[in-house]
């Protein structure tokens, strides 16, 4: 079998607006191949102008459904190139349409990690075992297989992978360039070398020496300021503009917005002082939470200003008015100086720019969530050249092997993320209920019972049994069942929403809450199978806790007024530090990747629902993830020791002005890392 010269093999991407479009960039890059990322809608002169070198393609997921519109569209593009074809996702379902299928809207989503089996003789499943881990986030899927098509993966009942009978085309449902694929580079690697015949060669690009290329080259003769938080992204982002200019042409700024962690700004200030760091400390909390900026409001034609900071309450115009109100200082601080002579400097990495829904990551993907960094003021900045980011295509885990290459110290490299905004994302904030939760409270509250006392329930007759009994698979019915050797669990619809991201769209949507009675001994792999459930058969439902203490029995009418003023922000600093002193006390934070712990404005176990409601509730966000793109909720006992989640959720619970205590059991997706 002839190889392609590696030097000249190319992969080409069709980006159909997926959320992992650029890690499916990277995965194919690790692997020695070069690449070339255009939209689902570039007509075939666009894709076929490296005709010569192309050697496959792949079509990624997108949260669109028009499945028929977009094969109509690739037969005169992508299917015309006369190369294999591998489609995610969205690209199966396009496969799918394009060769006669049915692909139509499921009974219920799939969200999360699930396990699947394979067609091994299949070349894109060469030397893997017949059942495989992968990550699932779709609400379409495959129902009736066309005639040039055969199955190739499926998973209790659902068709998860699909191949041309005559033709080098494949599709699989699921994410092979995820890390919650466990053996996802497997699939790649049999599509790029066996499929495409691209020769093997190892490849470790020297992406330091390239970063301070790209540093010297953008600033030329200028300075450079840069703006730290103390992150190991920012922090590794100084470590690079030193080496690269030298100490005399950064200036570092760190800025306390007001919404850091306790003492976090004296410690930032330390310890990059501590690694030759000369960092000028600006306070800005006043700023901040005052700050406004310009938002398009539903059904206004032009921009309207927002208000203060401290007045809001939807989480998008929160983190635009931060990433704002940072732009205006950083500009202010520029016009203080020559400003022709500096350009400013962020650590911005490729997720930000996914999750943003920046042009530079995808013309196509939806907005998860503005990062601080991305927002419109920043991206005018960027659009007129004023600010360079030079990690804008390292993930986490790459910037931590560089922070090592630059011989950081291990406890920068390692440090948790913290998000840019601060506490702001973690202060769930809201004045009232919303009337969809009113509205719907009992009709969802309901289901959420049914699925859990499913195993007492199903011998009696009634409507929303039968439509449950429709979505259940046999599969899914026997973990039902299966709860009556379980506690009793009791759900609840929180009246608070969070922000999700599913089937590569943002999802907006309300958190559920189960609990037991007091002294009960707890699965935590079932809550966490449970949450799974509960997320694909309640599709207003997008992340799931459990309840430290006593049941909770009832529904929760109304909630803690709560906004972005200082006593909500002192209320999250001391409960964030003593579940981190918790955590360094048993010497866990090398267990987990992040733990966000978030304030919720509810306060249970009044005397009577007419005392007014004046306390927080806490959440636990434990999660365990390798490029922050997805990742896992740590499950107690399995990647946390449950003696720590216990003495964590103690500490918390003794915090003035806690309610309760809850851990998160979300996966991402379909939960987003942080609540907003």
């Amino acid at each position: 079998m002839k190889m392609n010269n590696v030097s000249d093999a190319q992969i080409l991407i069709i980006d159909a607006g997926a959320q992992y479009g650029k890690v499916i960039n990277r995965k194919i890059e690790e692997l020695g191949i070069k690449t070339v990322f255009l939209p689902l809608n570039s007509t075939f002169e666009t894709l076929s102008q490296n005709s010569a070198s192309l050697k496959g393609v792949i079509i990624s997921g997108g949260p669109g459904v028009g499945t028929a519109e977009a094969a109509e569209s690739l037969k005169e593009t992508a299917f015309k190139l006369d190369v294999p074809i591998l489609g995610i996702c969205f690209g199966n379902q396009i496969i799918a349409s394009a060769f006669g299928s049915t692909v139509e809207s499921t009974k219920v989503r799939e969200d999360g990690q699930f396990r699947i089996k394979i067609d091994t003789s299949s070349p894109l499943f060469s030397g893997m075992k017949e059942e495989q881990e992968v990550l699932v986030t779709h609400g379409y899927g495959i129902t009736k297989i066309g005639p040039e098509l055969k199955i190739i993966a499926t998973s209790d009942g659902h068709i998860q992978g699909v191949q041309h009978t005559t033709k080098p085309i494949f599709g699989v449902q699921f994410h092979p360039e995820v890390d919650l694929t466990v053996h996802g580079r497997e699939v790649l690697r049999n599509f790029c070398y066996n499929i495409c015949n691209i020769a093997i060669r190892d490849v470790m690009k020297n992406r330091q020496a390239l970063c301070l290329e790209d540093i010297r080259s953008s600033v030329q003769d200028r300075t450079v300021l840069a703006l730290l938080s103390g992150g190991v992204d920012s922090t590794v982002l100084a470590a690079l503009l030193t080496k690269a200019l030298g100490p005399s042409r950064v200036l570092a700024i760190h800025i306390d917005n007001g919404l850091m962690r306790k003492n976090e700004s004296t410690l930032v200030v330390k310890a990059l002082k501590n690694i030759g760091l000369d960092v000028k400390r600006v306070d800005c909390a006043y700023r901040f939470l005052n700050g406004k900026t310009w938002v398009h409001l539903e059904g206004c034609k032009n921009a309207q200003l927002s208000d203060c900071l401290n007045t809001i309450v939807d989480p998008e115009q929160k983190r635009r008015i931060i990433g704002d109100v940072f732009m205006h200082i950083m500009s202010e601080l520029l016009n203080d100086l020559d400003k022709d002579k500096f350009i400013l400097a962020q650590g911005t990495l490729a997720p930000d720019l996914i999750e943003s829904g920046s042009k530079l990551s995808s013309s196509m993907a939806d907005t998860i969530k503005t990062h601080h960094n991305d927002s419109p003021l920043a991206r005018e900045f960027r659009n007129a050249g004023k600010m360079i980011e030079p990690l804008r295509t390292f993930y986490k885990d790459e910037v931590r092997e560089l922070g090592r290459e630059l011989n950081l110290p291990a406890e920068l490299v390692n440090r948790h993320p913290f998000p840019g905004p601060g506490l702001a994302p973690r202060i769930i904030c809201q004045l009232d209920l919303y009337p969809w939760y009113l509205e719907n409270y009992n009709d969802f509250n309901n289901r959420l019972n049914l699925i859990c006392s499913y195993h007492r329930l199903r011998a009696t007759q009634s409507q929303m049994l039968n439509s449950l009994e429709a979505q259940l698979s046999d599969q899914k019915r026997e973990f039902l069942i299966s709860l009556k050797d379980h506690p009793r669990i009791y759900p609840v619809l929180l009246p608070v929403r969070t922000v999700g991201v599913q089937g590569d769209g943002r999802t907006y949507s309300y958190a559920a809450a189960f609990s037991c009675e007091a002294g009960a001994k707890i699965n935590w792999d079932v809550l966490s199978h449970l949450t799974k459930l509960v997320t694909m058969l309640c599709p207003n439902v997008n992340r799931c806790c459990f309840v430290f203490g006593d049941k909770i029995e009832g529904p929760v009418r109304d909630i803690t007024p709560t906004l972005l003023n200082p006593g909500a922000i002192s209320r999250l600093r001391e409960a964030d530090s003593a579940a981190m002193d918790m955590l360094r006390q048993h010497d866990a934070m090398k267990l987990l990747s992040q733990m966000p712990v978030i304030l919720l404005p509810l306060h249970f176990d009044r005397a009577s629902r007419h005392d007014p409601s004046t306390k927080h509730s806490i959440v636990l966000r434990p999660f365990v993830t390798q490029d922050f793109m997805t990742g896992a909720a740590a499950i107690p006992g399995k990647h946390l020791p449950e003696p720590v989640v216990n003495d964590i959720a103690a500490a918390v619970s003794g915090v003035l002005g806690i309610s309760r205590v809850m851990y998160d059991l979300t996966d991402k997706p379909p939960g987003t890392t942080e609540w907003e």
